[in-house]
């Protein structure tokens, strides 16, 4: 039987994620990189790194599901230190709303699109937060907090790549 907090029986979902968010990863790669040089132009005469903080942002969101699949994905792995590791990304990914915030406060852009990329990015952490804190209690969810978390991280992933590739053109 699979449960919340038991690592070892989650390892076809970890699989899976890890496998999906790398090469959605590389995608993003790819699309900044056939954007590059209006990316950087627009930067340069904006004055501010929003669409190079849009890529940063989608692949740290991809990464977050990456390495903690990979965690989880480590045989034998005890419970107590896979939650310390979800937590600490959890703790790591706090920074995105906060980037968001920040950029849109430069740009004094406030709207729908802004709120719902800072309930996203907030989303993403609050989730990670929660899974970790209840992998190591034993109790509220454990690792079933993750494949939310992992939806959120693809979802920031996916509009920021549009901005990038998209967006950005217009």
């Amino acid at each position: 039987m699979i449960d919340g907090y038991s690592p070892g029986a989650w390892g076809a979902f970890f699989l899976a994620a890890a496998g999906a968010t790398a090469a959605l990863s590389g995608l993003i790669f790819v699309g900044l990189s056939v954007n590059i040089r209006t990316v950087l132009n627009t930067e340069k005469r904006d004055g501010q790194n929003f669409l190079t903080g849009r890529a940063l942002e989608a692949l740290a969101a991809l990464l977050i599901v990456l390495v903690i699949s990979l965690v989880g994905l480590t045989p034998g792995i005890p419970r107590w230190a896979l939650s310390t590791f979800i937590l600490l990304t959890g703790l790591g990914s706090a920074t995105s709303p906060v980037r968001a915030l920040l950029a849109s406060r430069q740009q004094a852009a406030i709207g729908l699109p802004l709120v719902l990329r800072l309930v996203t990015a907030a989303g993403l952490t609050v989730t990670l937060l929660l899974g970790g804190v209840t992998l190591a209690t034993g109790h509220g969810g454990g690792l079933y907090w993750l494949p939310v978390a992992f939806v959120l991280a693809i979802v920031i992933a996916a509009i920021n790549a549009w901005v990038l590739l998209v967006e950005v053109l217009r």
